[in-house]
C-alpha cells in the first residue's frame, strides 16, 4: 500500500526511558513507581481510525476509540509501551512523569515496506 504525502496527520510521541522506585520520608521503598518519557517528537504518519471490530479484536481494544497509523518500516523508533498525542500538543511545559497524553500503543505489526499500528484512547486525569 502506497501512502501519499499529503494524508499525513501531525502526531507526537514519547519514548519509555525507564521506571524508579518511590521512597517514603524514611527511605524505605513504597513499592510503587514513577515512570519517566522522553521529550515529545513531532512527526508526520498517515492516521485513520479503526472502522471494525475485526481489525483490533486481537488488541481486546474498543474499535471507537482505536487509531490505525501507517508509518515506513526504515527508522521507526516507537514500540508497544510508548505514548502519543494526537489531536492536541504536548502541554508546555512538559512533565517527562506526568505526560497527559491521550493515546497509547495497543500493537504493532510490521510488513514488508511500512509498519502499522494501533493506539488506544487513553483517560488521563
Amino acid at each position: 500500500m502506497r501512502t501519499l504525502e499529503r494524508n499525513k496527520q501531525t502526531i507526537y510521541y514519547a519514548l519509555y526511558e525507564g521506571k524508579e522506585p518511590l521512597t517514603d520520608e524514611y527511605g524505605n521503598p513504597t513499592g510503587e513507581y514513577e515512570i519517566t518519557y522522553s521529550f515529545p517528537v513531532k512527526a508526520a504518519w498517515n492516521v485513520g481510525f479503526v472502522e471494525s471490530d475485526a481489525e483490533v479484536e486481537m488488541f481486546g481494544i474498543k474499535a471507537s476509540s482505536t487509531l490505525r497509523i501507517v508509518a515506513p518500516k526504515d527508522g521507526f523508533p516507537l514500540d508497544e509501551a510508548s505514548i502519543l498525542w494526537y489531536g492536541k500538543e504536548p502541554k508546555t511545559p512538559y512533565d517527562p512523569t506526568s505526560p497527559e497524553h491521550n493515546y497509547a500503543i495497543a500493537g504493532i505489526r510490521p510488513s514488508l515496506n511500512e509498519l502499522v499500528f494501533y493506539a488506544r484512547k487513553v483517560d488521563i486525569s
